[in-house]
């Protein structure tokens, strides 16, 4: 299985909130290139399933993915399960998901991720990253701390999300 270019893990130094590997050289993208391994995927194959553990992160090189919640809903009749899609992204918004996995190699999934269009992952194990990371420093930590700006970026929004529905919660209550 080919390696991933520098070239390709270049374009992931651009992102929303931020690239994962903004601020390395194209020395650091080649000692990564060196660790992610390509995987394909096919339409509506499940990359990553909500509340599973897992030790990989991904970069979407090709293609486009579905990202998903699963939702609990109490009824009638007992709990229902329920799917939401939260977005679809391609490939030219240079993603990534699974990033907390890097850093902990029982992470806890919060998303499904699954194949929208046929394409091609990189991939990164756990282990492979810590042992780059703790061999070079300087090329570790400016991927936590890219790592951790975009998880400041998601409990922002989270934060705002509970405070909206905690908001309406209340007018409900008081009708």
């Amino acid at each position: 299985m080919s390696k991933v270019s520098r070239e390709e893990l270049a374009r992931f130094r651009e992102g929303v909130p931020v690239g994962i590997f903004a601020g390395l050289s194209d020395e650091q993208l080649d000692r990564i290139g060196q660790i992610t391994t390509r995987r394909p995927f096919a339409a509506g194959e499940v990359i990553i399933r909500d509340g599973e553990e897992g030790d990989t992160m991904y970069l979407l090189l090709s293609g486009s993915v579905r990202v998903t919640k699963n939702l609990f809903i109490k009824t009638a009749r007992g709990i229902g399960e329920a799917e939401k899609e939260i977005i679809v992204l391609p490939a030219e918004w240079n993603p990534y998901f699974g990033e907390l996995a890097l850093f902990d190699p029982r992470s806890i999934r919060t998303a499904n991720v699954i194949g929208q269009e046929p394409g091609e992952l990189g991939v990164i194990r756990n282990v492979d990253f810590i042992a780059l990371a703790d061999a070079d420093h300087d090329l570790g930590y400016p991927v936590l701390k890219n790592v951790l700006q975009k998880q400041v970026e998601v409990i922002r929004k989270a934060n705002e999300n509970i405070l909206n529905l905690t908001t309406a919660l209340s007018f409900a209550l008081s009708r």
